[in-house]
């Protein structure tokens, strides 16, 4: 089993929000946390799904994709400041010829539990395209990320998912415990993504609209970006938890 998730990254966090340039017009985040069992079965080959097992904090728990600076009314910013040469790398999928985004030791350790995809560059693709957008450095990017993915881990959204593995459930039972949490209004920020299989809903992403001065406090119902347009994640009625390894 993987090593328990690293506490006090919310004190090493704050030290770390320190701006790195000018950000580009933005209004909010998007948190993107990813269901792992559920993209594991379409990406069998990957060395994070490869080491998936039933005891593996990713294998009932949800993990980091991404921290997406987002803007409403326009497209998502993207690539800022980034050279035409690594900006090509990464579109061709080569990750891991990117270079590191050079976070602290401590916070790439929790990473590899909070973002199990970073054993495939998940880490450097983010950085990349989104990171350098946020105004912030690598280590207040990572660690904000970090922060927030462990966070949502004490919510009653996350500790439904923790006890349907392997069932089919509800949608409206996720929304519903994120709403217990967050406040009445809280669905405007969720969305809910699924892949179909089988005919056969999965859950694959739940993805959180957040303000932008959310990245430098604790998770909390103030912290939800509720002014967007209404989330569009495409789930039927029902949600299977997929687990990991067969059946």
């Amino acid at each position: 089993m993987r090593r328990a998730v690293r506490k006090g990254l919310g004190a090493l966090g704050l030290l770390l929000l320190t701006a790195c340039e000018p950000a580009p017009d933005f209004d909010h985040y998007v948190l993107a946390l990813s269901w792992q069992p559920a993209f594991c079965e379409t990406h069998a080959n990957k060395p994070e799904c490869r080491a998936l097992d039933a005891a593996d904090f990713a294998a009932s728990n949800l993990v980091l994709h991404g921290l997406w600076p987002n803007d409403a009314l326009a497209e998502e910013p993207a690539y800022c400041g980034v050279a035409a040469s690594e900006r090509a790398t990464d579109e061709s999928g080569q990750w891991c010829e990117l270079p590191p985004p050079g976070a602290d030791r401590e916070i790439e350790s929790a990473l590899q539990d909070l973002m199990p995809g970073a054993a495939s560059c998940l880490d450097r693709h983010e950085w990349l395209k989104h990171g350098t957008c946020s105004g912030l450095d690598a280590d207040a990017y990572f660690a904000a990320s970090a922060r927030l993915t462990e966070g949502f881990q004490a919510t009653r959204l996350a500790g439904v998912l923790r006890h349907s593995v392997g069932r089919e459930i509800p949608l409206i039972r996720l929304v519903e415990a994120f709403r217990l949490d967050f406040g009445a209004e809280a669905g405007a920020a969720l969305t809910i993504t699924c892949r179909r299989s089988g005919g056969r809903a999965y859950l694959a992403e739940i993805r959180v609209a957040l303000r932008r001065d959310a990245v430098d406090r604790a998770l909390a119902a103030d912290s939800l970006y509720l002014a967007g347009d209404p989330p569009r994640g495409g789930c039927p009625r029902n949600v299977v938890i997929d687990r990991a390894g067969p059946g």
